[in-house]
């Protein structure tokens, strides 16, 4: 009869031994806790910069477009229209509401005034490096091209 409680006994502590070593322990959860903050934080900053970088393409894409737009219309005007066209160059709304300070210039790049270089400063909190573009114009003489 002893020898059957002893038995018993021992058959109780394997179960609750068994039970202990198939739960977690505290440190277990903490480590895997630490893991998943540290990864949660890594992919947090990940798609911020990802964000980032896909509003910068954006913008950049929209001042290119509007370059190539003023560009456009500018080497299309006669050369007596074009200075004055110069001075009035202002942003489309589309590139306002992306950046509302942003500001197009234009000046010539030679004293021949064959080369017209377009520049869009976008005066953001976040500094951006200014898009430039350079179009070259051809003069007629006498109804021949150069």
């Amino acid at each position: 009869m002893h020898l059957q409680t002893l038995f018993r006994k021992r058959q109780r502590m394997k179960a609750a031994n068994d039970l202990n070593r198939n739960a977690f322990t505290s440190t277990e959860i903490v480590v895997a806790c630490s893991l998943l903050v540290a990864t949660m934080s890594a992919i947090s900053m990940l798609m911020v910069k990802t964000t980032r970088l896909w509003q910068d393409s954006r913008h950049q894409q929209m001042a290119m477009e509007e370059l190539c737009r003023e560009l456009d219309r500018l080497t299309a005007l006669p050369p007596d229209a074009r200075d004055s066209a110069m001075e009035q160059l202002h942003p489309s709304p589309l590139l306002k509401s992306a950046s509302p300070n942003a500001s197009i210039t234009a000046s010539w790049d030679d004293d021949q005034k064959t080369a017209l270089v377009l520049e869009l400063d976008w005066n953001d909190e976040q500094p951006k490096a200014p898009v430039k573009l350079v179009g070259w114009i051809r003069t007629v003489i006498d109804g021949e091209l150069p």
